[in-house]
C-alpha cells in the first residue's frame, strides 16, 4: 500500500470512529430554527446578566488568554461574565467541558456557554451568540447557526427561568459601522 493510501484510510477511519467527545450534539441550525419559530426557553436572572455583560463587551478587542476588562478570548470573556453574577468556571474550553453540565438542545437558554473544540461563545438567545471571536473580528455578536455542545453551571439548573428572553434588550456598545446590540440592530439572526 502506498503512503498516501495508507494516511487516506487512516484520515477514513479517525472519522468513522470519531475523534475523543468533539461530537456534536447540538444539529446545524437548531438555535436559530428555534428562534424564528419563537420557541425560545424563558432564562433566569443570572442568564439575562451574563449576556448583559457579554454584550457590553462588543467590539473590544481578542487577546489570546485575555479575562478582561481590556481584551479577551473566547474562555476569559464567558469566565468575566459567569465571575460577574458569583459563579467562577474553568479557565479553557476543554475544562468548561468536562466540568459544566451538559445541557440538552430544546434547554439552551440566553446565558449557557455554546462549546466548539478549542472555542466557546455565550448564547444570547434568539438565534444569537456573543463571542471573542478572533484577532481580526474581536467580541462580536453572530448567529448562533453551529455549536457542537452546550453547558450551563450546575447551580443554574436549581434556579427558575421566569424571564421571557425577547423581552430583554441589551445596549449597544460601539457607533454605527461596527458590531451593534440593542434597538439599533435586528434581534433576529438572517436566514440562511
Amino acid at each position: 500500500m502506498r503512503p498516501f493510501s495508507r494516511f487516506a484510510l487512516l484520515v477514513f477511519l479517525a472519522g468513522a470512529v470519531g475523534c475523543g467527545g468533539n461530537d456534536r450534539v447540538l444539529p446545524r441550525n437548531a438555535l436559530v430554527a428555534r428562534a424564528w419559530s419563537g420557541q425560545e426557553p424563558r432564562t433566569t436572572e443570572n442568564g439575562v446578566e451574563v449576556v448583559a455583560f457579554v454584550a457590553a463587551q462588543l467590539g473590544r478587542p481578542y487577546c489570546w488568554g485575555g479575562t478582561g476588562p481590556h481584551c479577551f478570548d473566547c474562555s476569559g470573556l464567558a469566565g468575566a461574565a459567569w465571575r460577574r453574577v458569583g459563579i467562577s468556571i474553568p479557565r479553557t474550553t476543554e475544562a468548561i467541558a468536562a466540568a459544566l453540565t451538559e445541557v440538552p438542545p430544546e434547554e439552551v437558554r440566553a446565558g449557557d456557554i455554546l462549546w466548539w473544540p478549542g472555542h466557546v461563545g455565550i448564547y444570547a438567545g434568539n438565534g444569537w451568540v456573543i463571542d471573542a471571536l478572533d484577532s481580526r473580528h474581536g467580541v462580536v455578536a453572530r448567529a448562533a447557526k453551529d455549536p457542537y455542545r452546550a453547558f450551563r453551571p450546575a447551580s443554574e439548573f436549581a434556579v427558575p427561568a421566569t424571564i421571557d428572553p425577547r423581552a430583554v434588550r441589551y445596549p449597544a456598545r460601539r457607533a454605527a459601522g461596527s458590531t451593534k446590540w440593542g434597538a439599533e440592530q435586528s434581534r433576529r439572526p438572517a436566514r440562511w
